[in-house]
């Protein structure tokens, strides 16, 4: 909401007319092969940190504690190796969020600042979406996911932007989302944010083979299931499910 708020002040102060906006989101498909890995596990990875740090750390404010999960999401996007990123772990109202930084907008999109922003307290009983609360594998597809949002606004402009964010006030939400989950799934990310879509569903007590809602703006384990199996680069995996 705060983003959204931010992206009417500019649109006030600069005259856009917010008719003219298009509501569009391609989706965009990864040009190099997809890495596909059916389960990071943390020990594993630990040894492959520096590494990663390495490659897919420059320019990159990492979350406190989620260091390695974010890194292993980001090393699915080469795009992202030299885009600014800055992730924040706050107080906040979503559990996790991602924009470009309000301040870098008039930029080129390769000079702009992203931010991913993720929830460190959650008021009521719903401490299951905190991503200190969910599984390793898990954690790094919700990052994955936010940073399939990061990948698609290198394509925007400033006004492609404003649009999007126009959108979320809208039922072209569930479309925006659906198609960063495709996205997610494209760069490899799809076991990942499999299992943290199946971590929800069974932590509320869902069935997690039923359909999602037709408004909900996220695929659930099924229609995630259903994508994963139908991607030529997920064949090799799904025998080690």
């Amino acid at each position: 909401m705060t983003f959204l708020l931010s992206i009417l002040t500019v649109i006030l102060l600069s005259g856009v007319d917010s008719s003219l906006l298009t509501t569009e989101a391609a989706s965009r498909i990864p040009v190099l092969p997809v890495k596909v890995v059916r389960r990071y596990v943390e020990v594993e990875q630990q040894a492959n940190f520096q590494q990663l740090l390495d490659d897919f750390g420059r320019n990159k404010d990492l979350p406190a504690g989620y260091e390695l999960q974010a890194l292993l999401a980001l090393s699915h996007y080469p795009e992202l190796r030299e885009t600014r990123i800055k992730f924040v772990v706050d107080d906040v109202e979503i559990p996790l969020s991602s924009r470009p930084h309000w301040a870098t907008m008039f930029r080129s999109a390769d000079k702009r600042t992203y931010l991913v922003v993720i929830d460190s307290q959650r008021d009521g009983n719903r401490e299951e979406l905190l991503l200190k609360n969910q599984p390793f594998n898990a954690q790094t597809g919700v990052i994955g996911h936010e940073l399939a949002h990061t990948v698609y606004y290198l394509e925007r402009s400033f006004f492609g932007i404003v649009s999007d964010a126009l959108c979320q006030l809208n039922s072209c939400r569930v479309r925006f989302e659906r198609d960063t989950d495709q996205r997610t799934i494209d760069y490899g990310l799809g076991w990942q944010r499999y299992d943290h879509s199946l971590f929800l569903r069974t932590s509320f007590g869902m069935d997690p083979d039923a359909p999602s809602s037709p408004s909900s703006a996220y695929l659930g384990p099924k229609e995630l299931m259903a994508r994963i199996a139908a991607h030529p680069a997920y064949q090799a995996s799904l025998a080690l499910r």
